[in-house]
């Protein structure tokens, strides 16, 4: 706690100087009325200009979450029921969820405890149902480890992906980092029973920057990073080419990655630790790469950004990826910003792109399964062994993704990707309708392996390609609410060794004080950018808004 009060208050007194929510408004300053000058017409440009200022990054906040974030400021606590393996539990959280600097800062706390109702495993003595035997008791197998208490932390965010400063910590949001060749929408929540709170740090100025991310801050494994310059940024030209061209170097690690399992030689059972996680020969893991980027055209509502990418992993191949992303703003008072990104790629055998993923912390253990003569259980193989001893051959491929949103109030996501040897293709759709105070939904959908239009709807609990997160928070009286979620994501069978799909929903009732943050009279957002003039270059949105002209001097009115 003491952390979070001294993050609190340096992020207070700190001036960021990047590229704030763009969700706020900027409030220009009142000019006298006995000003001398009347303000210049609005060119053309200006007129279409949002007023709120470029949007960009994610336009689907919820993107990668498992369930709602509320908006405003939350004491509470909620009571539900909770199925978990072959029990039901009265599910009992205490949560806070605080906004700092105008809502830059956000942090969630939880406390999340299972007290049994009734259960329908065996009882150890008699071998009959155990049902209301052990009612009452809570689940402290949610709390036997160090790790488990990652628990605790929800969330700590400050700002938006893409701003200068950027941090994310805990359990809720997915990472990427640069254009994601190596960590694109990676889920610290997919394993139910395994809970990791993950972070993110972000940052840059007019020159060069940094993003950094671990999959755990308890028990971390994984690591990558990303360091980039602006080589040409030091000339200080006007030049939109030479202030945005961008070069960067990226890395990621798995250093305990799995990569052959631990089986008994007669049976071919996997074995487990004392904490039911899978054993394995554990090898490193790394790729590396780099790339570079430039904008092409920036105009009050347009951004236009290709970029290229190489790629490799350590002992394996390489890839190649092209691709654009563009981002357009349409609207003045209502702004609907529109996110498009587009790849082509050219992968080797030995190569798999955005290799830590939304599914990495169940494919590191099981990618893939084969029958083995003479055994029940089927072999199991390790992504890293799969990549680099069977290959995914020679191949093109492509990635689509088309977002578009009204700040705060709508979100809507749709991405594809596939490759030229094999018909599967892998799906997001993700929508988020967070405008009401009332009620608030949000659904996402991950589907692999697609081959078929009947293929996208259909869940095989033995075969771990699916994820999906919906969730709703309808308020009933201001000091009562309901939520609901579902969920399909996955969790490793105890008795077969393997990770099993596992459906599930939660529905409380919360009781608490939910209130919105005070607010300053001026709220400061990113700025409104001058549209291209023979005067006026284009500039550029990572650049700090230019300072504001000297008021005129007034000049007294002459005497009637």
């Amino acid at each position: 706690m003491l952390l979070t009060v001294l993050l609190v208050t340096a992020l207070a007194q700190a001036e960021d100087g990047g590229a704030p929510d763009a969700s706020t408004v900027v409030q220009a300053p009142t000019t006298p009325a006995d000003a001398p000058l009347a303000p210049p017409p609005l060119t053309a440009a200006e007129t279409t200009a949002p007023t709120a200022g470029f949007v960009k990054g994610e336009l689907s906040v919820y993107l990668g979450s498992d369930r709602l974030v509320v908006k405003n400021n939350r004491i509470g606590v909620s009571a539900g029921l909770d199925r978990f393996e072959t029990a039901f539990y009265l599910l009992v959280e205490p949560m806070v969820d605080l906004r700092f600097l105008e809502g830059k800062l956000g942090l969630g706390f939880g406390v999340p405890l299972r007290l049994e109702l009734v259960n329908f495993a065996p009882d150890p003595e008699t071998g009959s149902p155990l049902l209301t035997k052990r009612a009452g008791r809570l689940r402290t197998e949610d709390w036997d480890s160090v790790h488990d208490f990652g628990r605790l932390l929800k969330y700590v965010t400050y700002g938006r992906k893409e701003d200068r400063l950027y941090i994310s910590a805990g359990q809720r949001y997915s990472s990427s980092i640069g254009h994601g060749a190596l960590v694109r929408r990676y889920a610290p929540n997919i394993d139910i029973d395994y809970p990791r709170a993950s972070a993110q740090v972000d940052a840059y100025n007019d020159f060069g920057g940094f993003e950094l991310f671990t999959n755990d801050l308890l028990e971390w494994n994984t690591l990558a990073g990303l360091g980039f310059i602006k080589p040409l940024s030091f000339l200080k030209s006007e030049n939109l080419l030479a202030k945005t061209l961008s070069i960067g170097v990226t890395g990621a690690t798995d250093w305990r990655a799995p990569y052959v399992l631990t089986t008994d030689a007669a049976t071919g059972l996997r074995q487990v630790d004392s904490q039911g996680r899978l054993l394995s020969q554990a090898r490193p893991v790394g790729l590396v790469g780099i790339d570079a980027e430039v904008k092409v055209v920036k105009t009050a509502n347009i951004d236009i950004k290709p970029y290229v990418d190489y790629s490799m992993m350590i002992g394996g191949d390489g890839g190649f990826t092209a691709g654009v992303l563009g981002r357009f703003n349409v609207g003045r008072d209502i702004i609907n910003a529109f996110r498009v990104v587009g790849e082509f790629r050219v992968l080797g055998n030995r190569y798999l792109p955005s290799y830590f993923d939304t599914f990495y912390e169940i494919e590191r253990f099981i990618f893939a399964s084969e029958e083995v003569p003479g055994q029940a259980a089927r072999r199991a193989i390790t992504r890293q062994q799969y990549v680099l001893e069977r290959g995914l051959g020679q191949r093109l491929g492509y990635y689509f993704e088309a977002s578009w949103g009204i700040p705060g109030k709508v979100g809507l996501t749709l991405a594809a990707e596939g490759v030229s040897n094999a018909p599967n293709t892998n799906l997001i759709a993700h929508l988020e309708v967070p405008v009401l105070d009332f009620v608030q939904v949000f659904g996402s959908y991950y589907k692999r392996g697609i081959t078929s239009p009947a293929a996208i709807f259909r869940i095989d609990p033995l075969v771990p390609d699916t994820v999906f997160y919906a969730g709703a928070r309808l308020k009933i009286l201001p000091f009562l609410f309901v939520n609901g979620r579902a969920y399909q994501t996955f969790r490793l069978n105890p008795e077969v060794r393997r990770y099993d799909s596992q459906l599930g929903f939660v529905i409380d009732v919360e009781i608490g004080y939910e209130f919105k943050g005070k607010k300053s009279e001026t709220v400061a957002t990113q700025p409104v950018e001058p549209p291209p003039t023979s005067e006026t270059p284009a500039t550029d949105p990572n650049q700090p808004p230019p300072p504001p002209p000297p008021e005129p001097t007034p000049t007294p009115a002459p005497s009637p």
